[in-house]
């Protein structure tokens, strides 16, 4: 049978990766999205004649059991979602709708077509109790956002989607992506939008340290979780660097790649109260059971986000 992989969100920031790296693997893919944020012009012009675009709304049962139904996938990779917690702060019924009522229509198509062999669904480091330790996946559970909330039962409704069907699903916990192509104004996007604007820096908390990890090396992650999650039933994996970074130390690499001196100001409106102090992954698991690991240093993602940093479709915050 011809692997066929219906990627949810594709045309978004990890998607668009994710695309690449199956298409190059010899997969037909297909991309479930509604395009309020990504597009099919984030593929390389190249690939987009390769991928099949279905637009739809997550929350659209109907229309997701048509598409689902209509391209008979092998694997499902649902990466969408509503990523940038801010607005998942100010629209948490909305975030809460695409990413906990999306995640249910998709397992639901799923449930309905005999073709799905594997089920990937993205979750985050987010779900994780704050600690000052890295996380590895037996930690305790414990969001503080709307975001983690959502991501946390994302996975629950999976594994029950697993016991119900006996499909074998991969939940990847993914920590904080960064490569070229962003489609969120996150913390290093909004760095490059303001260094190339040539402006004094206004950015919020520097002291909080995250695990940065290349997109490409998260899409090779999640192609491998795929292939591998059938032997366990349920196969839960973070994908991280395992090395924290805080956002002065991203700063400076931002500014050393560019070439740049730079000044900062504090913004009080880009501060979160809920920004835990560390969040790092433990991923032992991951090359234990996938045989992955991070390859790409941050100097490299760094230098491919600058290459070129924005997405069509990003929200400029400058």
């Amino acid at each position: 049978m011809t692997s066929r992989a219906l990627v949810t969100g594709g045309y978004g920031f990890v998607g668009v990766q994710l695309c690449r790296t199956l298409i190059s693997s010899g997969h037909e893919v297909a991309v479930l999205d509604d395009l309020s944020v990504g597009s099919p012009e984030n593929l390389p012009a190249g690939l987009a004649t390769e991928v099949r675009s279905l637009v739809a709304d997550v929350r659209d049962l109907d229309a997701v059991m048509r598409h689902v139904s209509d391209f008979q996938p092998t694997t499902v990779f649902h990466l969408a979602a509503v990523h940038f917690i801010p607005t998942c702060e100010t629209e948490p019924t909305r975030a809460i709708g695409v990413n906990v009522t999306g995640t249910q229509a998709v397992l639901e198509a799923s449930s309905r077509v005999s073709s799905v062999g594997a089920v990937v669904v993205a979750s985050s480091g987010a779900v994780y109790a704050p600690d000052t330790k890295a996380h590895a996946e037996g930690d305790a559970v414990g969001p503080t956002d709307v975001y983690g909330f959502s991501k946390a039962w994302t996975e629950d409704m999976a594994r029950y989607f697993h016991a119900n069907t006996r499909v074998p699903v991969g939940i990847a916990r993914i920590f904080n992506v960064i490569g070229p192509g962003e489609t969120n104004p996150h913390l290093l996007p909004a760095i490059i939008e303001q260094i190339r604007d040539g402006a004094e820096l206004r950015l919020g908390n520097l002291s909080t340290r995250r695990d940065y990890v290349f997109s490409a090396d998260v899409a090779r992650g999640l192609v491998l979780l795929a292939e591998k999650c059938g032997a366990d039933g349920v196969l839960t994996c973070n994908l991280g660097s395992e090395a924290a970074f805080s956002g002065s130390e991203l700063l400076e690499l931002v500014a050393q790649a560019a070439g740049r001196e730079v000044s900062v100001t504090s913004d009080p409106a880009r501060f979160r109260e809920s920004d835990r102090p560390l969040l790092l992954s433990d991923c032992s698991r991951a090359q234990d059971k996938l045989g992955w690991r991070a390859e790409t240093p941050i100097a490299e993602a760094v230098a491919a986000a600058l290459a070129q940093p924005f997405a069509t479709g990003f929200v400029h915050t400058t």
